[in-house]
């Protein structure tokens, strides 16, 4: 049979892949045109490549004619497009607004820090600076004399950083502000116990001993004995540190706020080397004697805390060991046997004036003098006390649990001089003054009313003793207990005094010198001054 003659196929197998290819290069073309406008949305749409026609076979006589293929609408995938690249600049927009605004805001940002630098150092360059602080009732520094020796050895630079820092203005409102954050940081303890300040485990001092010295062993060079060794024993110390002072950090329990205690037996020894020295020059005739007061922390703090606060008797112990012909006093002893009496402000950082009289009575007895009982004195009680640790603290735990204070005014007779502090001046004025227009937060200074003077009182007392008293604002109330035991009594501040210590007190023809002032004094920067007054 010839070819002409032979049986027509029913299915072209030609055509079938012809057409089936053709529909898969469409499709590829169409994926590849949707993800270039994608990935691309600024490029402009990829034509499609031409296609090249494919040779279709003719049908074969008898066979159905095949449809031609209708032509690709690509209008659905053209409002993707729209659609895509629309929401793609809407996107480029915002981040556009976005980044702008950021820049923006950091440029605003760096100008106000910057402000605030700069104004912030004007303000501590050229604010008034505070000359006292009433929270801790002392006088601030005061900035030092020029001399070449003292920029040489870099004294004079020390001592300027140190005004700066002790001066800064508006001292009191940064010091009750950062109280005030510290109070909402929630750092507390046990049973609620709150810190504010600067609290640390405080490391325990030592005397010298075996742990802390070093032993050399060194040949000596004496005749044919080469081989003779000598040893010598270093005592290693560490460098000295900042004084704790009152309010650095203080401990809020039981409603009681408790100022935390640093030590330092090296500041111990030159108080005690002081009052050696003042002993010295007033000799055998004149009785000198040392005053340390402990402070709340000793009695009122909890055991669990006592790793945060170094130890007052132990500093105080320390300098009586080193007292040469100086009579100790001990007031310790006398308080603790009174713990569960006022004697301590819950509210402020002094004694009251019952702790006072408790310690003036242990002065007594070592100087061998009358001394009366409560029942000698007036007493008078007010209500509504918050003192120092509040101000200090702004705690509302205070606030809410006020206290009383009660003073005692003595039943003899006698009367009150007062001097500048170069013993010039004198006015007749009271031993304790008026309280009626006086706030709470300053009852404390019923006695004498401060401590920027010299005061001088003579009593009825006929023993003929005079009695100096140098003190800190704990030995304010000590005098009115002991107008019943010397027949004069003259009181100079360490702090504010511009008169040679020792002259004055051969001046007034002191028999008793009393150096009177708490732990914080005694170990730290107030008991410097000291040797200031003694040396000036």
């Amino acid at each position: 049979m010839d070819e002409n003659n032979k049986p027509q196929s029913d299915f072209d197998l030609d055509a079938a892949l012809a057409e089936k290819f053709q529909q898969v290069q469409q499709d590829a073309n169409r994926l590849r045109a949707m993800n270039d406008n994608t990935d691309t949305p600024a490029s402009s749409p990829v034509p499609e490549p031409t296609e090249v026609p494919q040779e279709q076979p003719e049908p074969e006589t008898g066979s159905p004619a095949p449809e031609p293929e209708s032509p690709e609408e690509p209008a659905a995938t053209t409002k993707e497009d729209k659609a895509a690249a629309k929401e793609r600049k809407a996107r480029y927009k915002l981040k556009r607004q976005l980044l702008i605004t950021n820049r923006i805001g950091a440029v605003v940002r760096i100008f106000a820090i910057g402000t605030i630098i700069f104004g912030g150092s004007i303000f501590l360059l050229v604010g008034t600076r505070p000359t006292e602080s009433a929270e801790e009732n002392r006088k601030l520094a005061t900035p030092p004399g020029f001399s070449l020796e003292a920029l040489g050895s870099g004294d004079y630079v020390k001592d300027l950083m140190h005004y700066y820092e002790d001066t800064v203005p508006g001292r009191s409102s940064f010091k009750h502000m950062i109280s005030k954050l510290e109070s909402y940081q929630g750092l507390q303890g046990e049973d609620k116990v709150q810190f504010y300040g600067n609290i640390a485990p405080v490391k325990k001092e030592e005397t010298a001993d075996a742990d802390s010295r070093t032993t050399t062993t060194a040949p000596v060079a004496s005749g044919n004995r080469s081989t003779e060794t000598t040893t010598a024993t270093t005592i290693v110390t560490e460098p000295e540190p900042d004084p704790v002072e009152i309010g650095d950090g203080i401990v809020l329990v039981d409603k009681r706020a408790i100022s935390i205690y640093g030590g330092s037996f090296s500041r111990g020894e030159k108080y005690a080397a002081t009052l050696n020295e003042y002993k010295k020059q007033l000799g055998s005739k004149v009785n000198v004697y040392s005053l340390v007061a402990p402070t709340a922390v000793s009695f009122y703090l909890p055991d669990s805390y006592a790793g945060y606060t170094g130890s007052e008797p132990d500093n105080i112990d320390h300098i009586d060991e080193n007292l040469k012909d100086v009579k100790a006093v001990d007031a310790y002893a006398a308080l603790a046997a009174h713990t569960d009496e006022d004697i301590y402000a819950r509210t402020d950082h002094h004694w009251l004036p019952l702790g006072a009289y408790y310690a003036a009575e242990a002065f007594a007895k070592t100087a061998n003098v009358s001394f009366a009982p409560l029942s000698g004195y007036t007493k008078t009680t007010l209500s509504g006390y918050l003192g120092s640790m509040y101000t200090f603290t702004k705690s509302a735990v205070l606030q809410e649990n006020p206290e009383d204070f009660t003073y005692y005014t003595p039943h003899n007779q006698y009367t009150t001089q007062y001097y500048d502090t170069n013993f010039t001046n004198e006015r007749d004025g009271k031993l304790l003054i008026s309280l009626d227009n006086v706030e709470p937060v300053s009852w404390y200074l019923v006695f004498m009313g401060g401590d920027e003077k010299i005061t001088h009182v003579k009593t009825d007392v006929t023993n003929k003793r005079t009695l100096v008293i140098v003190k800190d604002s704990y030995g304010n109330a000590l005098v009115p207990y002991l107008t019943q035991s010397f027949s004069d009594i003259y009181v100079i501040d360490m702090r504010y005094f511009d008169l040679n210590a020792v002259s004055f007190m051969q001046q007034v023809g002191a028999t008793d010198v009393l150096f009177a002032m708490n732990t914080f004094s005694a170990t730290g920067g107030n008991s410097e001054c000291l040797e200031t007054i003694r040396t000036q």
